[in-house]
């Protein structure tokens, strides 16, 4: 996974397109909160980023595909052309109240360097907000059952997301735990009962979010 892949690959903008991603996005950012600096990793066109700024925070982004730099560019955005896999802590010159890795982690070759880099980079009070899909999902655990793919990406065509790593919620604690950073809260966004995600349940995935479509943490330096 490298500057090619990802700039061949996401050759197009987000798009808050599915009430499935409005529900992420209804969890993840009053986690971030306002007031904030704000590093938003793997920002892709930097749509989230915008609404964290308009939000009340000040942005700046980390990207690698030449397309989505260039969209950051467009909307006023501060933006690293950086390789999330390799070390990148000493790269950047500010320390950060908020962390954002919003559907990165699963992306990433090199985790601790990953993980130890947003640590050199928060304040000594600062946190990180990540979300990553949650391989246990209840979909996707009925589709084991079935002896279905739980949506498991199997090459690096251009219609794969570039998805290398796969997390529960006890192992991603583990690997954030492993890399000094000590999980405070955890939720989700939304349990589906059909493949399409027509059918669904935002409740139940807060009340018991090992279920949800995504693990949503956040994550404090520990020691």
């Amino acid at each position: 996974m490298n500057k090619e892949f990802y700039t061949r690959v996401y050759t197009t903008d987000y798009v808050v397109d599915s009430p499935q991603e409005k529900e992420r996005l209804d969890v993840v950012l009053p986690m971030i909160g306002t007031g904030k600096t704000v590093l938003d990793l793997g920002c892709s066109d930097g749509t989230i980023s915008k609404m964290i700024r308009e939000m009340g925070n000040s942005v700046e982004c980390i990207e690698i595909s030449d397309h989505s730099i260039e969209r950051c560019k467009e909307k006023g955005l501060k933006v690293y052309d950086l390789d999330l896999n390799m070390s990148w802590g000493d790269s950047i010159p500010n320390k950060y109240d908020v962390v954002f890795a919003g559907e990165v982690l699963e992306h990433i070759f090199e985790t601790d360097i990953f993980l130890s880099s947003i640590y050199k980079v928060l304040k000594v009070d600062g946190y990180l907000i990540l979300s990553t899909p949650n391989l246990a999902s209840l979909g996707r655990r009925l589709l084991l059952m079935l002896g279905k793919n739980p949506i498991m990406e199997l090459t690096t065509r251009n219609y794969e997301a570039g998805h290398l790593r796969y997390y529960v919620y006890s192992s991603l604690k583990k690997v954030l735990l492993d890399n000094n950073l000590k999980i405070v809260d955890f939720k989700s966004d939304i349990v589906n009962f059909d493949k399409s995600g027509n059918i669904s349940s935002a409740f139940l995935a807060h009340v018991i979010p090992t279920l949800g479509r995504s693990l949503i943490i956040k994550a404090v330096k520990n020691g």
